[in-house]
């Protein structure tokens, strides 16, 4: 039987859904270098450089989570 246009359709809703879920928790576990131990370097440019990357990691965090979101309100499933 061929799948018919919804499932093909639910079908990339999940491939999509997984590939952000996965990037989502990437981000998270390179965060975690980040919470674990507090910026202490000497060096201010240096700590301000590392906070800046922390900042970015939590915005990418946060984009997937609002995609993921997103993406499931347009097509729910039935």
């Amino acid at each position: 039987m061929a799948p018919t246009n919804y499932q093909i359709l639910m079908e990339m809703k999940n491939v999509i859904i997984e590939y952000l879920t996965e990037e989502a928790e990437i981000n998270s576990k390179a965060l975690e270098a980040y919470n674990d131990k507090p910026i202490q370097d000497s060096d201010a440019e240096l700590r301000r450089m590392r906070e800046i990357e922390a900042m970015k990691l939590r915005d990418r965090i946060s984009q997937a989570h609002r995609h993921i979101a997103v993406i499931k309100r347009m097509f729910p499933s039935i």
